[in-house]
């Protein structure tokens, strides 16, 4: 048989890589076969003269054009299940990539909450420091009444010592959202922040006596 160097790749070849490895060892053997089709065509050119068995030349001709129609037609059923095989890998590929991305996304709502946990916890413990702030500023109050300023408590200090330490590295690729949305949280730590006791902050909030009003002020303020 002419693809009996070839049966075991015939049958065992299931994947398009293995289809297209098997194409390219067929068509290397078409090419040998092409190029002994055009050295019989000369030998039988020569025999019709008389140079040569012309019958014999003739039939090794036919057959090498037998290999030949063998060869192209097992090249091109092996095309198509190599393109068959494609297509169910990709369709395969899709489905993996469908299962990746559900998982991704239940990873992104589960990490969403607890962001947001984390900065409900982080709003109730602000409203704390606040009441706390506050309570040290009327006791600071006192203490001049008292004439012993050596007991007033240095607010914008204690919140700096408080908040100092290391700060978790940016990772080196970051959406433009959240590194705007990390300088705004790093920006409660630093000095000049909205947490800071500044003249700027001050005349930020101007007018607006609680937080009530905040949550009040009218579209586009």
């Amino acid at each position: 048989m002419l693809l009996s160097a070839h049966s075991v790749a015939l049958h065992a070849a299931r994947t398009s890589a293995e289809f297209a490895a098997l194409i390219s060892a067929l068509d290397t053997d078409l090419n040998a076969a092409i190029a002994r089709k055009a050295e019989l065509e000369k030998a039988d050119d020569k025999a019709i003269f008389g140079d040569g068995d012309l019958a014999e030349v003739r039939d090794a001709l036919a057959n090498c054009n037998s290999e030949i129609a063998l060869y192209e037609k097992a090249i091109g059923l092996a095309d198509e299940r190599r393109i068959e095989a494609a297509r169910n890998e990709a369709a395969v590929d899709i489905e993996a990539l469908g299962k990746d991305a559900k998982a991704k996304a239940a990873d992104l709502s589960k990490r969403w909450k607890k962001v947001y946990g984390l900065i409900e916890q982080a709003r109730a413990e602000l409203f704390e420091c606040d009441a706390l702030r506050r309570s040290l500023i009327a006791n600071d109050g006192e203490f001049e009444k008292a004439r012993r300023p050596d007991l007033r408590v240095n607010l914008t200090t204690l919140r700096r010592e408080a908040m100092a330490g290391p700060r978790a590295s940016i990772p080196a690729r970051l959406s433009r959202p959240a590194i705007q949305a990390d300088a705004l949280l790093l920006s409660f730590l630093s000095l000049g922040g909205p947490l800071d006791n500044r003249s700027g902050i001050r005349a930020q909030t101007k007018g607006v006596p609680s937080n009530a009003d905040y949550r009040h002020q009218p579209a586009g303020d």
